[in-house]
């Protein structure tokens, strides 16, 4: 088994696991020591910090740990330009991508490695689980088979869990090229479809990635992603305008924004050319009546669709490793000696 600590620092790592992040400060911590967690894989954590203005650079100093190294934006360029700063800065042949808000099962990365040398695969995700903001699994099922999302990521991006899942072997991102900086939310998608261009990605149909579903991300990321879908219909004709907006109306319905759920739902259905769309839509119009019935009386919001049992293990399982980083937490190894660096 591979150690999970770097006796000598000069030591090439397994994986170079790159975070980018923002004035997340109270998110962080969490999801960096999901990665210090991991076992079987060595890894050199690059945290890039996008010029925050929070305490985000004293709590990365904080985990005193040499695997752990800091890059930062005096202004802030985005969070693809932070992605290409860290692949520039990876020292492994493999790059991991990790949001800052975003948490990993402590097999993660050694389990994507087994798969890609078996496979031979030059990239590769793994499945997830949705959380809320109190870590708790609120979603998530199994992910498509890497046939399936070869046939369908020309329409849909059909990678679970944003980049978090993602594992990419470095010398390929020289082919491929890295993030599109002009793009944000939808950059991953941008590279997904380079990335499939040069092979099949491997998958680990295991949640080990989640991701953390708040309402933040939907203030920030909507306007844009309706920006930036041209873009990626420009490079892939078969992209579905009506597949996006169902997207960020299921989104805006999580975190009860009622109102965009339904002009989403409305443009969605606009743009729909599959059968049954009116179908869908009177359906998608009932669960926004029924969300806002229950916010109005303060109800808990049920499931439309009650998971299967396939489905509701899956999440146990999410649950189960999450709950066990949540306890670990609370009850930390000491620290290691070394500070982590910090660099311009």
């Amino acid at each position: 088994m591979v150690p999970n600590t770097l006796s000598d620092t000069s030591q090439r790592a397994d994986v170079s696991v790159v975070v980018p992040t923002r004035n997340r400060s109270h998110l962080l911590p969490l999801t960096l020591r999901s990665v210090l967690a991991q076992r079987g894989a060595s890894v050199d954590l690059i945290v890039v910090d996008d010029a925050s203005t929070d305490n985000t650079a004293s709590t990365v100093m904080a985990l005193k740990d040499p695997r752990v190294r800091m890059v930062r934006h005096d202004l802030s360029r985005g969070v693809s330009a932070s992605r290409n700063r860290g692949i520039a800065e990876a020292r492994a042949d493999w790059v991991a991508f990790l949001d800052d808000d975003d948490l990993w099962a402590p097999s993660k990365l050694s389990e994507q490695l087994k798969a890609q040398r078996h496979t031979g695969a030059v990239w590769g995700y793994t499945g997830h689980v949705n959380v809320n903001i109190d870590n708790r699994v609120t979603g998530g099922a199994p992910p498509k088979p890497p046939a399936a999302v070869m046939a369908e990521l020309p329409r849909q991006n059909v990678i679970p869990g944003g980049c978090s899942g993602v594992i990419v072997d470095k010398r390929v991102l020289a082919v491929s090229g890295v993030f599109n900086e002009a793009l944000q939310p939808l950059a991953d998608w941008d590279l997904w479809l380079r990335l499939a261009e040069v092979g099949t990605p491997a998958c680990v149909a295991e949640p080990l990635t989640a991701y953390r579903v708040h309402g933040h991300q939907m203030s920030l990321n909507a306007a844009r992603i309706e920006k930036e879908f041209p873009v990626i219909a420009a490079r892939s004709p078969e992209a579905d305008a009506a597949v996006l907006f169902r997207y960020l109306a299921w989104w805006a319905l999580r975190v009860n924004n009622h109102r965009d759920a339904v002009r989403f739902f409305s443009r969605a259905l606009a743009v729909d050319r599959q059968p049954g769309r009116f179908g869908r839509f009177a359906g998608e119009l009932g669960a926004t009546g029924s969300s806002l019935i229950a916010r109005s009386l303060r109800l808990p919001v049920r499931p439309s669709i009650t998971p299967d049992a396939a489905t509701l293990a899956w999440r146990n399982e999410g649950q189960a490793w999450i709950d066990a980083l949540l306890q670990h937490d609370r009850d930390p190894a000491a620290p290691t000696t070394e500070s982590c660096r910090l660099s311009r």
